[in-house]
C-alpha cells in the first residue's frame, strides 16, 4: 500500500467515456502524488509498482508503463510479454507494437532492466504525477467513448517536455477480449475518425495529411472545438 498514490481501475461501464469522466473527477478528490491507471481486467504481478514509482520520484515529467503480459480471455492463462517491444503507430493512427531499434539499446547500454524509452504507449495502464497531469491537460474531454486517447497523450507528453517510458521491471497482465464490448452510437468508425481528427487537428501539424490521405473516410469527421487543447501547445 502506498498512501500517496492514488489507484484507479476503470469501471467496465458499457460506455467506456463513462469511466473515464468518473476517473477523472475522482482525481481530483485525492491528494495523492502519483496517478496509477489500471483497466478493471488486470492482474497485477508482485512488485509491480515501485518501478513506475522510481522513475517519476526522479523526474516527475516521466509518464511509466508496466510491460502488458497477456491474460487469456478463455482460459485466465497467463503469459508473459516480451521485453523488446515499444509502442509505436501507423498512419491509420493505430496503435502497434514494433521491435526495440538497435540506437535504443545502445542508450540503454544493453541493459534490458533499464527503463525503455518508447514513442506512444497502449494507454490503460500507466502511472503519472499528478500535477504534471494536469498541467498538461489531463484526457481530452472532447474524445468519445474509445479511439485514439492513448496516441494523444503520447504525442502530448513528448511535446510537451515529457518523457513516456516502459519499465521492465514492471510486469501487469491484461486480458485482451476479442471483440470491444463499448457500444459506438453512430457506428465504430465514426467515433475513431472523430476521435483521430481531434489528435491529427492539433498535434500532427502537416503530418496530419498521411493519415488523412491513407484514410480518406476520415476528412469527412468533426473534430470540434479543438481550440482549448491547441493552448496545451503554445504554454
Amino acid at each position: 500500500f502506498f498512501p500517496n498514490v492514488l489507484y484507479f481501475r476503470a469501471l467496465s461501464c458499457a460506455n467506456s467515456r463513462e469511466a473515464q469522466q468518473f476517473n477523472l473527477g475522482s482525481s481530483f478528490s485525492f491528494q495523492g502524488q502519483v496517478i496509477t491507471f489500471l483497466d478493471a481486467h488486470c492482474e497485477c504481478t508482485e512488485g509491480w509498482l515501485e518501478p513506475l514509482l522510481a522513475r517519476i520520484v526522479l523526474d516527475r515529467k516521466t509518464v511509466v508503463c508496466p510491460i502488458i503480459d497477456v491474460i487469456s480471455d478463455e482460459t485466465f492463462e497467463y503469459v508473459t510479454a516480451s521485453d523488446q517491444t515499444w509502442g509505436g503507430f501507423n498512419w491509420k493512427l493505430n496503435f502497434r507494437w514494433y521491435r526495440v531499434p538497435s540506437r535504443e539499446m545502445q542508450r540503454r547500454n544493453h541493459d534490458r532492466t533499464a527503463p525503455l524509452r518508447t514513442p506512444t504507449m497502449a494507454g490503460g495502464l500507466f502511472s503519472i504525477d499528478r500535477d504534471y497531469f494536469y498541467e498538461i491537460g489531463s484526457y481530452d474531454e472532447g474524445m468519445d467513448i474509445w479511439g485514439g486517447e492513448n496516441l494523444e497523450m503520447s504525442f502530448r507528453v513528448w511535446m510537451c517536455g515529457g518523457t513516456l517510458e516502459i519499465a521492465p521491471c514492471s510486469r501487469v497482465g491484461h486480458v485482451f477480449r476479442k471483440s470491444t464490448p463499448y457500444s459506438f452510437p453512430g457506428g465504430t468508425s465514426q467515433i475513431v475518425n472523430k476521435n483521430n481528427a481531434r489528435l491529427a487537428e492539433v498535434w500532427l501539424d502537416g503530418w496530419s495529411e498521411f493519415y488523412y490521405n491513407i484514410n480518406p473516410g476520415a476528412r469527412k469527421a468533426s473534430a470540434g472545438d479543438v481550440s482549448e487543447r491547441r493552448a496545451l501547445r503554445e504554454k
